[in-house]
């Protein structure tokens, strides 16, 4: 697809021949944690070296004006971090900056372990703090994306469970490039569905997709019928809060299977509604299409003011949110969300690898 507000990625793609253009974007989509990471940890570690001897210079005792170097350091990388990296939702961003607090002082310790030992064979405070920093990058990398990263926005293609559904060609558009796929089973009571919907296809999904977790949406108003079947090809079993079963013992019935519980909105269903079981879930998802159930419908802007709302639940800490319906690339970063699930916009698109990886970082290195 070619881009109509040419920007850094699109110039290069002038610059250098095709291929080399093609590889370039890619290693960009691919790696653009890392790269942003790193960029941002040099920044810090400058901020930090600035504000150190900014302070010794005014007279602070060396200690106390290495301890605001550093704090002033982290605080500014894990500002930048959530909000131009890995795009935090403002419910969860307290939990990154503690486990982001904990990790860097860690990292820090052994750090200035190792840099006082480089300061007593000559080198300076910046020297030894760079080249140590180096060498532990990776080690706080890893421990970040597992810990303080964990809630970054994720992206997940939407299938449906029936026999119409070409499992193999599906997998082989999108391969493992999304964080994890969402299965959409639509049974008669909840309208008339494209095909019958086949459980034993979740098997099939999860044989492709075995490192990847299995959102499933049961669009049912019976879904009680259906956890047994798909629980163990399921991480996360989503319910409709309009239901005829009681809601309270299907979160029972999800839970003892051991799978995340969550609960599916439509727009036509106030998020208040289900405020008094939000203590009970790990996860909401908010469909926001009008008609559910149907492919290729365009987002509703009232949904945003239903994200907020959910946002500043006080139960939001400890769940997910989900967007499914509408979203694509132009869209998806009003999104303030954990996880959104695209179907159409990928499956349709003529490149459904980029079309994810566009979805994954909410178009930064594209205009479309």
């Amino acid at each position: 697809m070619t881009s109509k507000n040419p920007n850094t990625i699109s110039a290069i793609e002038h610059v250098l021949n095709p291929e080399l253009s093609r590889k370039l974007t890619f290693f960009l989509y691919r790696h653009h944690f890392l790269i942003l990471y790193i960029i941002i940890g040099v920044l810090s570690l400058i901020t930090e070296i600035f504000c150190f001897r900014g302070l010794e210079k005014m007279g602070v005792p060396t200690l106390i004006a290495n301890l605001l170097g550093l704090f002033a350091g982290i605080y500014f990388a894990y500002w930048m971090n959530i909000r131009f990296n890995f795009k935090i939702p403002y419910a969860k961003r307290n939990r990154a900056l503690m486990y982001f607090v904990v990790i860097s002082i860690c990292s820090a310790f052994i750090n200035f372990t190792f840099k006082r030992q480089l300061n007593q064979l000559g080198w300076s405070y910046e020297q030894a703090r760079f080249v140590v920093s180096g060498c532990l990058f990776a080690l706080a990398y890893m421990f970040h994306r597992r810990f303080s990263f964990v809630d970054y926005k994720k992206v997940g293609v939407a299938i449906y469970a029936n026999g119409i559904e070409d499992i193999a060609k599906i997998y082989n558009k999108i391969g493992a490039f999304p964080d994890f796929i969402h299965v959409d089973i639509v049974d008669d009571t909840f309208g008339k569905p494209s095909d019958d919907p086949r459980a034993y296809r979740l098997e099939v999904i999860k044989a492709y997709w075995n490192k990847k977790p299995v959102h499933v949406h049961l669009m049912s108003r019976k879904p009680s019928r259906w956890i047994k079947d798909i629980a163990a090809f399921a991480d996360t079993i989503y319910v409709h809060a309009e239901i005829d079963d009681n809601i309270n013992d299907v979160i029972s019935q999800i839970r003892s299977f051991n799978k995340r519980a969550g609960i599916a909105l439509t727009m036509k269903t106030n998020p208040e509604t289900i405020h008094p079981l939000a203590s009970q879930i790990d996860s909401i998802m908010l469909l926001t299409i009008q008609n559910p159930g149907h492919s290729g419908q365009q987002f509703d802007m009232k949904a945003l003011s239903w994200i907020d709302e959910i946002n500043h639940w006080q139960e939001r800490s400890r769940m997910d949110l989900c967007i499914d319906g509408g979203v694509n690339e132009n869209n998806i970063g009003l999104l303030n969300v954990e996880n959104v699930a695209s179907g159409s916009s990928v499956l349709n698109n003529q490149n459904p690898h980029r079309q994810i990886m566009r979805l994954q970082t909410s178009s930064n290195y594209e205009k479309i």
